[in-house]
């Protein structure tokens, strides 16, 4: 496995002298009109004359993350990295700290109103008794103004100060590359930095102790945006959307496709119909300001109407607000005997260092099974590899 990793590094080092020197900064990575098929599903995929009750495989959900900001540092032999989040309300927060051993501890303050379970993605990941800490992270006009101040475990003091002085300072919105490392997940996290971007190293002053010992700022090993940049990422409207949260229960079907049942003031699907089946095109998930749009081509068939035996493919692409192609992915639905299984697999992404896409780590297997005509069970898991 060692030998392994140093392989990687090594291609990847080449990689960087090889191309041009400097990240370039993209908000998405597929065209939706050159990813998608223009295919539709034949009328022949679905049983005749039978009448079959409509199943809804998906969920969405999202939590409120205001700001944030991840700091990377070289030369302690514990601690990797410590990130801040801030809640819309500017009082809810709290640290992550990352440990060189894969080790993570969350430190909510006594204001964070955020659901515990997305600040715990991974079953290693520690989330630690409430204790209150300093902070400051506004968007100011010569760039970001960063301060914290907090006491984590065996009474280590971390103390950060990062404040750029530019008038140049310029910011962009992309997908932040999270999870790939971890070895269990509940759900698909879509964290979308907006108003976001790398720390310069030009004109930026910056501090990071721990015990009142200087650390180092990690740099990125090549220009951002022909810029020397810190490993410090920051974005003051981070969209955190989550798709498919693990389920094992009870699906209850009271009605076939009813538009009216599944619209929600948060939750919109596009349908079209093939010969009396209702097929999804789209699903659009919405927060007060923000909204991810799941297109399918071709569109996600009625899969309880599916003839045993059927083995459906097809593509997605994940926008979100006006920018769109995000990430790509694919679906296959199997059925037979009645037993669904649906896969989704996210595919392409745009990440600032080359390699392997990180989303395409992710893998969701979804199980349904009739109990009645009226009652189905749906178990369903991401797996990472």
């Amino acid at each position: 496995m060692k030998s392994i990793s140093i392989k990687t590094s090594i291609i990847v080092l080449v990689i960087m002298l090889f191309t041009a020197c400097n990240i370039k900064i993209k908000p998405n990575v597929v065209h939706p009109d050159d990813y998608l098929s223009e295919k539709e599903h034949s009328k022949e995929i679905y049983k005749k004359n039978v009448s079959t009750m409509w199943i809804n495989p998906f969920n969405f959900s999202h939590t409120d993350f205001g700001k944030l900001i991840l700091v990377s540092i070289d030369n302690h032999p514990k601690i990797k990295t410590v990130e801040l989040v801030v809640q819309n309300n500017d009082k809810g927060a709290f640290v992550v700290v990352y440990y060189h051993n894969g080790m993570v501890e969350t430190y909510p303050n006594p204001n964070l109103s955020i659901n515990r379970k997305y600040l715990k993605p991974n079953k290693d990941w520690k989330i630690m008794p409430e204790r209150d800490f300093e902070f400051v992270l506004d968007n100011t006009s010569k760039g970001i103004n960063f301060k914290l101040k907090v006491s984590i475990r065996e009474n280590t003091k971390i103390s950060i100060s990062i404040k750029e002085n530019s008038s140049q300072t310029k910011q962009y919105s992309f997908l932040a590359a999270i999870g790939a490392d971890l070895s269990e997940v509940k759900r698909f996290p879509l964290i979308y930095l907006r108003k976001a971007g790398f720390v310069p190293v030009e004109k930026t002053k910056t501090s990071f102790k721990v015990n009142d010992i200087e650390m180092e700022l990690t740099k990125v090993p090549i220009d951002v945006e022909n810029q020397s940049c810190y490993k410090t990422v920051f974005s003051f409207s981070p969209q955190a959307f989550f798709w498919n949260e693990e389920r094992d229960t009870i699906l209850n079907l009271t009605t076939t496709y009813d538009k009216h049942n599944l619209q929600s003031t948060n939750l919109e699907y596009l349908p079209t119909l093939n010969n009396g089946h209702t097929e999804i095109k789209a699903i659009v998930y919405k927060t007060e300001k923000h909204n991810v749009k799941y297109t399918f081509s071709p569109v996600f068939p009625d899969i309880n109407a599916l003839k045993n035996g059927m083995d459906v493919k097809g593509k997605f692409t994940i926008n979100v607000d006006e920018i769109e192609g995000v990430i790509g992915g694919s679906y296959k639905i199997e059925k037979n005997n009645d037993k669904i299984i649906i896969y989704i697999e996210p595919e392409k992404c745009w990440q600032p260092m080359p390699g392997k896409d990180w989303v395409s780590a992710y893998h969701y297997k979804a199980i349904i099974n009739p109990i009645s005509k009226e009652k189905y069970s749906i178990k369903s898991e991401w797996t990472i590899n």
